[in-house]
């Protein structure tokens, strides 16, 4: 009976002592991802991200442990000396290991392909695309975006980011760039009127966290626009020149992916109404976003 207990609490302690360990490193990232602080009331996107980010950590756990279990029955099938009851016991202890993660792989799998299906949805709303707030990177990871009706912010699977009220009036000054050369482009008034209210539509949903990689050119609008050749950074029909849409200014905005995850721009972006988007966060570090003029470019 002494072993018997003993047995009892060495498996209870390990249990708890794993437990603990899984707990207090997932602790920092935080389960709920969401009312901590004003600007950051809590939505369905939370829900989603929350219900993903709960799964995901009771996947890390039960792996730790499936571990520590198969690991603690090797060394019981080792020392049972060819104990036909010990042997049996560890073998079953194994098999009970075996399904137990099995039960919750399944479970995991069913919930990222669902996800991933959701997301995968989409139809149009007024100017933009939904897709129920759900943009995947693969089948098994996903960030959830919407608009919060009390700050107009985007929150994102990482907590969100700050909500800015949407300026009135457009200046360069509210804005981040990457250089002090971009900004020029900004001062010397190179964005079309269209332009400049869609990235003011796209600072008040990223915040201070939107950095503009460019605007037009460092060679000068006017010289690209009119006077394109291989020192100019962008194709002479992107729409950064004006493209065609013919109004003599740029009809689009480079916005960094250094500072903010692609998909959170690009929800910002369809959420602004923007007329063409491409993902170039693989190759250039930035989301390009264009006005309704650049539709079909």
């Amino acid at each position: 009976m002494r072993t018997y207990l003993k047995n009892k609490l060495f498996f209870a302690l390990v249990f708890f002592a794993l437990f603990l360990t899984v707990a207090n490193a997932n602790a920092a990232s935080g389960l709920v991802p969401c009312g901590l602080g004003a600007n950051d009331p809590c939505t369905l996107c939370h829900l989603i991200v929350g219900t993903k980010g709960l799964i995901d950590w009771g996947m890390g756990i039960l792996i730790t442990l499936s571990l520590a279990a198969i690991s603690i029955a090797g060394v019981m099938y080792i020392i049972s000396s060819g104990d036909p009851s010990f042997t049996k016991k560890a073998k079953s202890f194994v098999s009970s290991v075996v399904i137990g993660f099995a039960l919750m792989l399944g479970a995991w799998l069913i919930v990222n392909v669902t996800l991933w299906i959701f997301s995968a949805k989409e139809g149009t709303s007024g100017s933009g695309k939904y897709n129920l707030g759900l943009s995947s990177e693969n089948w098994y990871t996903f960030t959830c975006s919407t608009v919060s009706s009390s700050t107009g912010s985007v929150t994102t699977g990482q907590g969100g980011v700050a909500a800015e009220p949407l300026a009135t009036s457009f200046s360069c000054d509210n804005f981040t760039f990457q250089t002090t050369s971009i900004k020029s482009q900004c001062a010397n008034g190179d964005a079309s009127s269209a332009l400049q209210t869609l990235m003011m539509c796209l600072k008040s949903k990223l915040g201070a966290s939107m950095t503009v990689n460019s605007i037009s050119d460092n060679k000068g609008f006017d010289h690209c626009a009119n006077n394109y050749d291989s020192s100019c950074a962008h194709a002479k029909s992107s729409c950064h020149y004006g493209g065609t849409a013919k109004s003599g200014k740029s009809e689009a905005v480079d916005i960094s992916t250094r500072t903010l995850d692609a998909n959170t721009i690009l929800s910002a972006a369809s959420a602004c109404g923007a007329g063409y988007t491409k993902d170039e966060s693989t190759s250039a570090n930035h989301i390009h976003i264009s006005t309704t003029a650049c539709k079909n470019s």
